[in-house]
């Protein structure tokens, strides 16, 4: 009896530190994780799990941030409020849906001319502006005085890329001589624009990466129960049986892919 209480006071102790709930959630955030880098050795159950119920709990989010933070607040309250001009584009939106009814999904074009014309008139003027007019801006900005020295070597060196780029997407003029040559260059600041891009890609990526391990290390303490090299055990016993079975029922022979 001593040593069951023994036990029980280093179970509660454990609850004392860790509260229950986020051991759950510890476990959750482990075993997901693992099903779903299990994906890296074959396509299995627990992937397909994972990947479900990672999907329909991100469906289920957004449906509840669109039900209370759009259609709530301005359409509903909006009505309640009197203001039944609201109806107008929420009988466009709601237009859209007929596109999975094929007999009227005609109506769906109302919503979609709509959404297309609006989205263009707003979207247009601000890529002019940010895109084009401070891209530009931007360029003349270090020879209008005040900068150093460095600041206009680099600001030349940003010109003079924007001018050859310029050059590769000028298709009007046949790309022969000072224009073919600049054109060339323009297209190797395209490519350490697109490297660094890809780079800063990757880093973003590998740092959820990192998040991941770092979780997965948390996780893997006496707090949680060890939940990390539990389920990752339980996955290569799985993964171990399923090739003993499949070798066996195949005679000993690989399965074919």
């Amino acid at each position: 009896m001593e040593f069951l209480a023994n036990i029980w006071q280093w179970f509660a102790g454990l609850f004392t530190v860790t509260p229950g709930w986020m051991i759950f959630g510890g476990w959750m955030a482990a075993g997901l994780t693992l099903c779903i880098y299990s994906f890296l050795y074959k396509d299995n159950p627990f992937f397909k799990v994972a990947e479900h119920l990672y999907l329909g709990a991100g469906m289920g989010w957004v449906f509840q941030v669109t039900f209370f933070q759009t259609w709530k607040p301005r359409v509903w309250d909006a009505l309640m409020d009197g203001q039944f001009v609201v109806l107008i584009p929420t009988v466009l939106g709601l237009s859209l849906m007929t596109q999975f009814f094929p007999r009227i999904s005609w109506i769906s074009r109302y919503g979609f001319t709509f959404i297309m014309g609006y989205g263009a008139g707003l979207v247009i003027p601000l890529e002019i502006t940010t895109n084009f007019l401070r891209q530009i801006g931007g360029t003349i900005a270090p020879f209008a005085g005040g900068a150093g020295f460095w600041a206009m070597v680099n600001g030349a060196i940003i010109a003079f890329g924007f001018i050859c780029v310029l050059f590769y997407f000028f298709f009007s003029v046949e790309q022969k001589g000072v224009v073919k040559k600049a054109s060339n260059i323009g297209i190797y600041f395209l490519m350490l624009y697109f490297g660094a891009a890809f780079g800063n890609t990757v880093m973003g990526r590998f740092s959820l990466l990192y998040g991941r391990f770092d979780d997965l290390y948390k996780y893997s303490g006496s707090g949680y129960f060890y939940a990390t090299h539990v389920v990752l055990g339980l996955l290569v016993a799985y993964f171990v049986l399923d090739k003993l079975v499949l070798s066996k029922k195949n005679g000993g022979q690989e399965p074919a892919h």
